[in-house]
């Protein structure tokens, strides 16, 4: 029997939905993003994957589709709390300064730290690694703003949805400009 049959892979499929409405009830109570938990989720799955199934096919064109659907839908998430409006607009331009401030100031410290203690590592790599690291993505900031005021629950949604569009475009820059392999 093929352990990656599209039958095996439509069961893991509905197992890791099952499990992430799972976590979402477990995030309400302990306040721990069900994200973080689907990331834990998914380095174990790969590590058992690794233990039992030494040469594991190459998902990678597949990885990346399914990242850029995942990003979109989580800016859409994001964009289905918002209220474009006039009176709004000084919060968002606020908002939007203070995730530029924080992307650009985060991934500079970052940056430093990674050039500093990697060997041989250039000032631009680490830039272009430590922006991933110094996003505030909408996906943890969403679920945990959810006992806020209303004013500052704002804030943050709009502010986690500029820094996840910000430090897209920040990385595709970057990689652009350096054009790793």
């Amino acid at each position: 029997m093929e352990i990656l049959s599209s039958y095996n892979l439509i069961i893991g499929a509905s197992l890791i939905v099952v499990l992430s409405f799972f976590f979402n009830g477990i995030s309400k109570k302990t306040n721990i993003p069900a994200v973080l938990m689907l990331i834990v989720l998914g380095i174990l799955i790969k590590i058992t994957l690794e233990f039992f199934i030494p040469e594991i096919p190459d998902f990678k064109g597949s990885l990346e589709i399914l990242g850029t659907v995942g990003l979109i839908m989580i800016v859409l998430e994001a964009a289905l709390e918002l209220e474009l409006k006039r009176e709004k607009l000084w919060p968002i331009i606020k908002s939007m300064a203070v995730a530029l401030i924080g992307l650009v100031g985060s991934a500079y410290v970052a940056a430093l730290i990674l050039h500093q203690f990697i060997p041989n590592m250039t000032m631009q790599f680490a830039w272009l690694y430590a922006t991933p690291l110094s996003i505030l993505s909408s996906a943890i900031i969403i679920p945990s703003v959810g006992g806020l005021a209303e004013e500052k629950k704002e804030f943050h949604i709009y502010e986690s949805t500029f820094s996840d569009i910000m430090g897209i475009m920040m990385f595709y820059f970057l990689t652009g400009k350096l054009n790793p392999a």
